[in-house]
This record gives structure tokens, C-alpha cells and sequence, in this order.
């Protein structure tokens, strides 16, 4: 009788032991799920300079990411003819540091008659602050047309959670 007790006592334990790490380990793990607002501000000195570039981005539970940015509604001046974005796809996930998330998404350029001239594809290294409503970082944009790539912008990002109102 008292084995039976130890083997249950045990059981009982492990059980608990088993169902507490999991959320342990979850609730140290940083999230970006839910919907941001973001400014890429370029490093790099460019000809005309470069301007702070404001947008919006939703991160869901299962690491996808779509986003949308200043960048999309002006037209590139250096194609002839001009070329638009479309808003981007991508996905992101936690980075090669436990604090550090990786962020890349997918934009199409595209022709005037609605071709495909490029891709745009955008990465960040993020860190959440302590609180988990602001994130700062670093941003690469790269152009890839065909089997040519080309940097197009680098530099500092900030994004701040747009928060949750409760309702009266």
C-alpha cells in the first residue's frame, strides 16, 4: 500500500512538474504578436537624403507578418519607367539570440502595366523592451532583380504596440 502511494505521490509530481515548465519557459520567450506601428529611419548617407519612412505592421501567433509603409505609395525614381510597391508578406521568429527577434518580409515592385520589375526584401533584428509594447532595432533593404541584388536602404528601426483599449 504505501509503494501504490509513492508511485501515485511520484505521478502526481511529474505531472505537474511537466505541465508548469512549458508555460514557464513560454512566458520568458518575446513575442511581437499583434499589430505595430514603426518608423525605419535610413543610416546611410544618400543623394537626396533619406527621410524617415513611418508604417504598420501585424505579427500573428503562428510568426507570420504583413505590413505596410510610406515607401509602397511613392513611386521609384530610378526606374524608367517608375515602379510601385506592394505592401509586404513575411514572417518572423525568434533571432539567433534568445532576446533578439528576426523579422523579414516581402514586397513586390512592380511594372506600370502591373509586371514584376523586383523583389524588395526587408530583415530586422528586433529587441523588446522590458514591458513588451516598444521594440528598437536594426532594418536591410535589398532589391533582387533576377539573380542581381542590390542594398537599397540600412538603418535604425523603433516600433511602438498599438495597444488594447478597453471598451466602456
Amino acid at each position: 500500500m504505501r509503494n501504490n502511494q509513492t508511485l501515485l505521490a511520484s505521478l502526481a509530481f511529474g505531472l505537474i512538474a511537466l505541465t508548469v515548465q512549458p508555460v514557464t519557459a513560454a512566458a520568458a520567450t518575446p513575442s511581437l504578436t499583434g499589430s505595430w506601428q514603426f518608423t525605419l529611419t535610413p543610416g546611410t548617407t544618400t543623394t537626396p537624403p533619406g527621410v524617415q519612412i513611418p508604417g504598420l505592421v501585424t505579427f500573428t501567433t503562428d510568426g507570420s507578418a504583413i505590413e505596410t509603409d510610406g515607401s509602397e505609395f511613392v513611386p521609384n525614381p530610378s526606374t524608367t519607367p517608375n515602379s510601385v510597391r506592394t505592401p509586404g508578406h513575411g514572417i518572423w521568429q525568434i533571432g539567433a539570440t534568445p532576446s533578439s527577434l528576426y523579422v523579414e518580409y516581402i514586397s513586390l515592385e512592380l511594372n506600370p502595366d502591373g509586371s514584376l520589375y523586383a523583389k524588395v526584401v526587408t530583415t530586422m533584428i528586433l529587441a523588446l523592451n522590458s514591458k513588451g509594447n516598444e521594440f528598437s532595432g536594426s532594418y536591410t533593404t535589398v532589391q533582387e532583380i533576377g539573380t542581381v541584388t542590390t542594398s537599397l536602404s540600412s538603418g535604425a528601426v523603433s516600433g511602438q504596440l498599438i495597444p488594447h483599449l478597453a471598451l466602456p
